[in-house]
């Protein structure tokens, strides 16, 4: 039963037929629910998939998009994730249906005005993967103390691991330990900055895949 709040001219709250209404973050939102016996189009088959394949590259790396994606929705009714997946889905997919993935030297995992890591690249060693970028010394002494976001992302089991207040920037470099089993397996890596006031982020950047 849907109830229509503040009178007749208000807004309907509940389930009338196959419309629910509700509010969300202080809007008022309806959407249609029910099974529909039309089969899905290529066009939106292709946006379930890429909504499946963003999702699951996401799952297990929420804590690092909760604070890279934290200043990005600031001041809007989006959440991190919402903004994450809506970048990614538009800017990091490659094929078409029914074999769409990830592109991941074009994912982002924080979105924000510092200035981003300059020339990144990896290493691997024998007890885990070096983080170094070039480190431009004109810069203010505040972008000096910014602090790395590392991350690195196991493609074969959909797994991350990652440091989210790391060396300073101006050291140009950070490591990441790892165990030999991981150091076996196929990454992607990423870096980024947070501000040490933890006010501000920079957008990541790809690192590189080993």
């Amino acid at each position: 039963m849907g109830i229509l709040k503040n009178g007749a001219f208000g807004h309907l709250n509940g389930r009338v037929g196959n419309l629910v209404s509700y509010t969300s973050k202080g809007k008022n939102v309806t959407r249609t629910i029910g099974h529909s016996d039309k089969a899905p189009s290529p066009a939106k088959l292709a946006n379930y998939q890429k909504m499946a394949v963003v999702n699951a590259f996401l799952k297990p790396v929420l804590p690092f998009i909760n604070l890279g994606f934290f200043f990005a929705v600031q001041g809007t009714d989006r959440n991190q994730h919402n903004e994450a997946v809506s970048y990614n889905k538009k800017h990091a997919m490659q094929g078409s249906y029914p074999d769409i993935h990830m592109d991941y030297s074009k994912a982002m995992l924080s979105m924000g005005t510092l200035a981003p890591a300059i020339q990144p690249k990896v290493t691997k060693t024998e007890a885990g993967i070096r983080f170094n970028w070039d480190f431009d010394e004109s810069t203010d002494w505040g972008t000096w103390q910014d602090r790395a976001m590392l991350l690195l992302y196991f493609t074969d089991e959909m797994e991350a691991k990652y440091v989210l207040s790391g060396a300073r920037r101006r050291e140009a470099q950070d490591f990441i330990a790892l165990p030999s089993r991981d150091l076996q397996r196929p990454m992607q890596c990423y870096v980024a900055f947070v501000a040490s006031d933890l006010k501000n982020v920079s957008d990541s950047v790809w690192a590189g895949g080993i």
